[in-house]
């Protein structure tokens, strides 16, 4: 966009909104939300640790090891669910076997833990990936 030399240059009169998608640092991203079904404020600690009560490291842990790469999360609300922004190219959304569906398979199945590392009841927890938005044609 052009400066307008009648307004302050950063002004609110100099200001457009792309209707395009952002890259930060290079990279597009996505947003993964998990609903945990329910409460799951006190699955705070780390697995090492002699408590069970690990869920939200150990659902971090799952979505790593499914090859996504997280680069933040937000924080857990009040409706059971956490999302957690991920690299788009990290994400396989074409295949039947989505990446989003196996991570939710995974994180139920964290339930099955031996040595049991969370008290939360995991098997109905699911996981979808949350566009912002995508482009009706990509090359």
């Amino acid at each position: 966009m052009a400066y307008d030399a009648t307004i302050p240059a950063g002004g609110h009169g100099n200001f457009v909104s792309p209707n395009t998608a952002h890259e930060g640092e290079g990279v597009q991203v996505d947003f993964l939300t998990v609903d945990l079904i329910a409460s799951a404020t006190a699955e705070v600690t780390h697995p090492y640790a002699s408590a069970n009560t690990a869920a939200l490291h150990l659902i971090r842990e799952c979505i790593a090891n499914n090859g996504v790469n997280i680069l933040g999360n937000g924080v857990l609300t009040s409706a059971h669910e956490m999302t957690y922004m991920v690299r788009r190219d990290s994400l396989d959304t074409i295949s039947s076997t989505t990446t989003a569906a196996a991570i939710q398979t995974a994180l139920r199945a964290l339930d099955a833990l031996t040595p049991d590392k969370i008290t939360l009841t995991m098997t109905s927890v699911t996981a979808a990936d949350r566009d912002m938005g995508k482009l009706s044609s990509m090359a």
